[in-house]
């Protein structure tokens, strides 16, 4: 059961969370924070013992730990005890929340677990004597169970690059074992005797004349005459389209449009516009989904990660917002350290919010937190937004409990001269030159 107060995204504080095994650190590009908390996480963690153990301080860390979740670093894990003792047994990628059934993940894990000891024909699920046609089916029997397209739009999380790691060996592999296929001989032409006729070359195709603006201009071609006007090919009709003809033609641009290249081509562009739109919108989380899938795919786009910027941004401005109403909401249903903690999370997020900073302020003294840590809040607040009394006031009550009476009679004033009619602070004032007098 996890523990009370759970952490939005990751679980209970007692709850664990472990590394995606195969993990490509150079496909996610970490910031240097996220890279130090994936080690204290290392194969599998508790999440207080991890909080525990950063020097980021308990806000900035479960920030940071959302943002490994969200590209794909990390995932909650399900420690299973061994009945004998032992070290605990972690099947994380079959607790990954995703958006695939325990028999596909397994099936996935499975596979991709195995690609280094098979060859190209157990990879394809062929015999050594295969033809070519039935390497060709095999490899689009296993694209259908296997091309990462197949889940487009759903959540895979780790689950992606294994499938796009299965889909490459299988390409691999039939692209070694159709160039491995021998072509049968052309058949020699029969041998002719120097008496046999020679074949008469065929006619050149006869030229169509043009249609369209430019029929009218179009020099007419004159009669032959002379020797070689009998012999003078007749313009011949157009000839039917063939069926045959016209169906492989669509077969070949259906088969280039399945082409590795050209999918992930059109992928890209998808998931840019929706991208974009989810940006317009207002969705941040869907955006940053989304430009983090392109980067992963097409880490050098510029363009791509200037957006991921730009999404993450906002999307950190508007989940600090959140943060500041759900702890209000926690508030008013008597859980002060759940709100505490919502408004730490905000500040992190977003260090320029001046309410989220008061309110952790607020509630931490209520909660006879670290003085130092409350004064740096209220601190904030007021250097964010010096015209409201109240967090002038909050400031004041801080400094006076630390000892600063200078400092915070001169806040005291600034509530007064923003708020005459504030008897807290005309009280406290009144005590303070007693004192000073």
């Amino acid at each position: 059961m996890s523990a009370p107060n759970p952490i939005v995204g990751l679980g209970g504080r007692t709850d664990h969370i472990a590394t995606v095994p195969h993990l490509d650190l150079s496909r996610l590009q970490l910031s240097p924070e996220e890279g130090t908390v994936l080690g204290l996480v290392g194969r599998v963690e508790r999440i207080d013992a991890v909080l525990s153990r950063s020097a980021l301080g308990e806000a900035r860390t479960i920030a940071v730990l959302l943002s490994l979740r969200a590209k794909g670093a990390i995932v909650p894990a399900r420690v299973v005890p061994r009945t004998t003792p032992a070290a605990p047994a972690v099947d994380a990628s079959m607790a990954e929340e995703v958006d695939l059934d325990p028999e596909q993940k397994r099936e996935i894990i499975e596979l991709e677990r195995s690609l280094d000891g098979m060859d190209h024909h157990a990879v394809l699920g062929v015999s050594r004597g295969a033809t070519a046609a039935e390497v060709k089916q095999a490899y689009y029997n296993a694209s259908r169970r296997f091309h990462p397209d197949r889940y487009f739009g759903k959540n895979l999380g780790s689950f992606r690059a294994r499938l796009e790691r299965i889909f490459k060996r299988l390409t691999d592999a039939q692209n070694a074992l159709s160039r491995a296929e021998p072509r049968p001989a052309a058949a020699a032409p029969p041998a002719t005797s120097s008496s046999a006729p020679r074949p008469v070359p065929a006619s050149p195709a006869p030229v169509r004349p043009p249609s369209g603006a430019f029929a009218s201009v179009q020099p007419q071609a004159r009669p032959p005459s002379g020797a070689f006007a009998s012999v003078q090919p007749t313009a011949a009709p157009a000839e039917p389209v063939d069926p045959e003809s016209e169906a492989r033609r669509a077969e070949r641009q259906a088969r280039l449009a399945r082409h590795p290249y050209m999918a992930r081509t059109h992928k890209l562009t998808e998931l840019i516009a929706r991208g974009r739109a989810a940006t317009a919108r207002g969705d941040f989380e869907r955006a940053y989904q989304d430009f983090n899938h392109v980067l992963g795919l097409d880490p050098k786009n510029r363009e791509v990660a200037a957006l991921l910027v730009d999404a993450r941004r906002k999307h950190d401005l508007h989940r600090a917002q959140a943060e500041v109403a759900r702890g209000q909401e926690l508030e008013m249903r008597g859980d002060f350290a759940g709100a505490h903690a919502a408004y730490k999370l905000a500040v992190s997020l977003n260090g320029d919010n001046p309410e989220a900073a008061y309110q952790a302020a607020r509630v931490g003294r209520e909660l006879a937190h670290d003085v130092q840590e409350v004064r740096a809040l209220a601190q904030r607040a007021v250097e964010l937004k010096p015209g409201r009394a109240d967090y002038q006031l909050l400031l004041a009550h801080v400094l006076l409990a630390l000892g600063q009476k200078k400092p915070a009679k001169h806040h005291y004033e600034e509530v007064v001269r923003l708020d005459p009619d504030n008897a807290e602070a005309r009280a406290a004032l009144k005590k303070l030159r007693w004192t000073f007098s």
